[in-house]
């Protein structure tokens, strides 16, 4: 009964990670919705307070957030490893800050307008300082979740998701000093984080099974 009781519990969560990572990942909406911003800036500006719709890119940033903090709430209990904890608690800790850099929108577009200093847009600096620890905590979860498959069967599903991570940072440094459509990478990018938020379930899930070292040939 209390294996049962996981199960559905996991089935909850897995559930839970996918529809939050299809609500996370709204930046196709802004090209039907809100095109001049989609096609010139960040997907952040979809939520700045003077722009259509943004309460609708705000909401779907806190349910995503919201289901998170669930998701990692379910598999807290589930995971025996010191590692699926720390990953768990990470994970849960970017939902917070997803959810608080939503409700706290820009207030200026720097796609559209030119936008005062930050001294003087105390809403900015906050959206900007939540997203980035929001950014911060889910690259965490993703590296200790490779660390502790990096030995074992899943290694390689792993290897590739801190892949697109490395990709990600190669992408978005080369648009710092060349101009051109960063918002592009930055789609990318939550599209990474997307399918992340969808996958930690399954991957919180499968047992951790050393690989099983190669049978030495007697020579007797």
């Amino acid at each position: 009964m209390f294996s049962a009781q996981k199960s559905k519990q996991f089935l909850l969560a897995a559930y839970l990670g996918v529809a939050s990572g299809i609500l996370y990942n709204s930046w196709p909406l802004g090209y039907w919705l809100n095109p001049l911003v989609s096609r010139r800036g960040l997907a952040s500006e979809l939520q700045a307070m003077n722009q259509p719709y943004n309460w609708l890119f705000v909401l779907l940033d806190v349910i995503s957030g919201l289901l998170v903090m669930i998701v990692a709430l379910l598999l807290w209990r589930r995971s025996r490893y010191l590692a699926q904890k720390i990953a768990l608690a990470t994970f849960a800790f970017f939902g917070v800050m997803t959810i608080v850099s939503a409700v706290v929108p820009m207030n200026c577009e720097p796609s559209l307008t030119v936008c005062p200093s930050l001294t003087q847009q105390p809403l900015l600096l906050m959206h900007g300082i939540s997203s980035i620890l929001a950014s911060v905590s889910l690259f965490v979860s993703v590296c200790v979740m490779w660390w502790q498959k990096h030995q074992h069967k899943s290694a390689k599903l792993m290897s590739m998701v801190l892949v697109g991570w490395i990709a990600f940072g190669v992408v978005s440094t080369y648009f710092f000093f060349v101009p051109g459509p960063g918002y592009i990478a930055q789609h990318y990018y939550i599209t990474l984080c997307s399918l992340w938020i969808a996958l930690l379930p399954f991957m919180v899930n499968v047992q951790v099974q050393p690989k099983r070292a190669p049978a030495r040939v007697s020579n007797r």
